[in-house]
């Protein structure tokens, strides 16, 4: 049984890494350059939506269920050949973006683009994700018919970050970290308002968030700026709410208050004159306006402040970026597998030889992580809670 909700987790992971993928600003910026079919791979993730919607239930269902256990069998088959698939998709985007940089003009760039031999090969791949879709859409009309069924009692809200890190079970990101800790405190101002904004953009689950708290939390950031707050702004844009929440953490007091003007006004007048640092996690909104009228009140602050902005869209970070923007790349399959190993046994070393068999399944899983922080963690507690494995 521990096996069996393990292979569940496995296929949930690989699942919720190809979606972000397919909805990574990278990746559709080069599907747009080639001749492969969009609304192909616009199908591919709706499919996989639609089957992410009901994995949980089919995770307890399997149980009991023989059914419902070949159903999530095949289709981890038919989910792992849609991974090959992208893989090979991501691996051609990246030979196209090194030989791009040895061409010296763009009509050779794009002839490497759309000459025979890559118009054959983008043939090839639109042919294998049109069998894919049909397969994956099967399995989709399949969960109707067992009864699968989308486990509403677990989808809630996301739980807004805080600004509290455990650093005991972070990995990677040190490169990252030196980089932007240079920009909060640099000396050199990037706008006449004495605002330098940094945004660190990636796809979710990427550990933006993560970075940013390490970033809040260091011994020199903390003697550097005179005040600091973080706010979670999620995709619920909401000015007053926002505006409030960082009034009541630089004046350590509730505000009943909800007119916009008194709060920016207040924001303003405790921020004169103080070199603060405010983080903005998780911004979605990319409209100009809206942001200025967010950082308006900051704009008394003292030379050096800094907001720190985090986001999953380019836009929003070309929006509000004064220095060059932060783009985080996934982990290696090594700084997966430590992380992975951090929370499965509260370390990353594997000495007793008992644990052999649940390390094996570790490594592999960490290589199906994609990179991505938030699957190896919790795939790391998952294995934490079976490890009789």
């Amino acid at each position: 049984m521990a096996a069996t909700m393990i292979g569940g987790a496995f296929l949930s992971a690989t699942v919720h890494t190809l979606v972000e993928k397919l909805a990574s600003t990278e990746f559709l910026d080069y599907i747009k350059n080639t001749k492969l079919n969009v609304s192909l791979l616009r199908q591919l993730k709706t499919t996989l939506l639609t089957l992410q919607a009901v994995l949980d239930d089919a995770e307890e269902k399997q149980i009991n269920n023989p059914a419902v256990k070949q159903w999530l069998d095949d289709l981890k088959d038919a989910v792992f050949d849609a991974e090959d698939l992208l893989n090979q998709i991501s691996y051609d985007s990246l030979r196209c973006k090194v030989e791009s940089t040895q061409v010296g003009s763009k009509t050779n760039q794009v002839w490497n683009f759309f000459s025979s031999p890559f118009k054959n090969l983008y043939g090839e791949i639109n042919s294998q994700m049109k069998i894919m879709c049909e397969s994956l859409q099967l399995f989709a009309q399949h969960k109707d018919i067992l009864g699968l069924q989308t486990k509403s009692a677990r989808v809630s809200r996301r739980t807004p970050s805080s600004s509290v890190v455990n650093e005991s079970v972070v990995v990677g990101r040190k490169d990252e970290k030196e980089t932007i800790m240079n920009m909060l405190l640099s000396q050199r101002d990037t706008t006449s308002n004495n605002i330098g904004v940094v945004a660190i953009l990636g796809m979710g689950g990427l550990g933006k968030t993560t970075l940013a708290q390490l970033l809040y939390n260091d011994k020199e950031i903390q003697q550097y700026f005179d005040m600091k707050s973080w706010v979670c702004v999620s995709e619920d844009f909401d000015t007053v709410r926002v505006t409030k929440s960082l009034l009541e953490s630089v004046t350590s007091r509730t505000w009943e208050c909800d007119n916009l003007d008194i709060l920016r006004v207040e924001l303003k007048k405790n921020s004169r004159e103080k070199r603060f640092l405010f983080v903005l996690d998780d911004l979605w909104n990319d409209n100009y306006n809206d942001w200025d009228e967010l950082v308006s009140p900051f704009i008394d602050g003292k030379p050096g402040s800094r907001v720190i902005v985090t986001t999953r869209l380019e836009k929003v970070a070309e929006v509000a970026h004064t220095f060059p923007i932060q783009k985080l790349e996934p982990l290696s399959n090594e700084e997966c597998w430590s992380l992975l190993s951090k929370h499965a046994l509260g370390n990353d070393e594997f000495h007793n030889s008992k644990n052999t068999n649940l390390e094996e399944i570790g490594k592999k899983i960490a290589r199906k992580c994609g990179g991505l922080p938030i699957a190896a963690k919790t795939l790391g507690g998952l294995l934490r809670s079976k490890p009789c494995i």
